[in-house]
């Protein structure tokens, strides 16, 4: 279990690990009472967000706090790959290393790294071993009156002389979530939450996660950057293979090495993560989209979009616009 070293103040919490979270097997203070120092938090923070209706069970809206080295998110398979979240979350290393994937990047996050990961964004973490720190989810329907608004685009820096003062704002929150919580109370600690991520310190040059030597990075680099442009045109593998003076088995092999993935995996994510913008940034209909991107129909885009974010096109477009209209920063 993470265990953040600021001025000795351990933080943890002690919630129900959600799907694509690594559970937590020994909770001995669940039975007693929490040492000194320690936040024990027996439950995730629940708001009621709507009336109760016979069929439909009211949405929770819920603010966790995770050991970093107990947090692993990604769609299942080996190696794990991105897959989007509903909830905002704030990735704080404070000892080893975490490996983020991105849909186009693999980074190691080392110590003092922080990483504020918007909902709705697709990414894939794997602490890696001995990893320390902490990892804290927030629901969108808790954060409408943040000011300033929290990032709405990825935010990387680096945690320098304010390690402290973060942990004792997460600290906050989560005995804010624990005791009685108070809306008004829970925004004004966001709200520093928010003021601390614009106040980090520049982004350390990244270290890309590790790869095979022999990755032949040139290439796969190449390939994503022409399927990028390609996606309407139903060019097949082998045909983009070809343009890039190489064979569908070369184009395999390089982008196995270089991204863990065969090329049709590779593209289908890039075909994903441009329907996610669409659907989020225009009005175009899902059908003209899953046109645009090279699908076999809207069906298959559907399906595939569900497989990926548990949710249907039309879905994740109103709860993107949902998110973007309670922003302040979007008035």
């Amino acid at each position: 279990m993470g265990r953040g070293s600021a001025k000795g103040i351990d933080v943890t919490a002690a919630t129900v690990p959600e799907a694509g979270t690594a559970p937590i097997r020994h909770r001995p203070w669940l039975r007693q009472s929490a040492p000194t120092g320690r936040i024990v938090v027996p439950d995730a923070l629940n708001v009621r967000i709507g009336p109760a209706s016979r069929r439909h069970a009211p949405r929770k809206a819920s603010l966790r706090l995770f050991p970093l080295g107990g947090f692993t998110w990604g769609s299942q398979g080996h190696p794990i790959r991105p897959r989007t979240r509903p909830d905002h979350t704030l990735i704080w290393v404070t000892g080893g290393a975490m490996r983020l994937d991105l849909p186009r990047q693999s980074l190691l996050l080392q110590s003092g790294d922080v990483r504020y990961i918007p909902a709705g964004t697709a990414f894939a973490a794997i602490p890696q071993e001995g990893a320390e720190g902490h990892v804290l989810t927030i629901s969108p329907e808790l954060t409408p009156e943040v000011d300033p608004a929290l990032p709405t685009q990825m935010t990387a820096g680096s945690i320098g002389q304010s390690g402290a003062a973060l942990l004792v704002n997460l600290q906050e929150l989560v005995r804010e979530a624990t005791n009685n919580p108070d809306r008004k109370a829970l925004t004004c600690h966001l709200n520093l939450l928010s003021l601390r991520l614009s106040r980090l310190d520049p982004e350390r040059q990244p270290h890309a996660a590790r790869t095979t030597p022999a990755a032949d990075r040139p290439l796969v680099d190449r390939f994503l950057t022409l399927a990028d442009q390609q996606l309407g045109s139903w060019q097949t593998l082998a045909d983009m293979a070809q343009q890039l003076d190489a064979t569908l088995t070369q184009l395999d092999r390089a982008c196995i090495e270089a991204k863990g993935r065969r090329a049709v995996e590779l593209l289908h994510e890039l075909r994903l993560e441009r329907a996610a913008e669409l659907l989020h940034h225009t009005n175009r209909p899902v059908g003209r989209i899953a046109l645009d991107l090279g699908y076999a129909s809207q069906t298959h885009m559907t399906r595939a979009f569900v497989a990926a974010t548990g949710r249907t096109p039309e879905t994740f477009r109103i709860q993107m616009r949902q998110l973007s209209s309670a922003s302040p920063a979007s008035a």
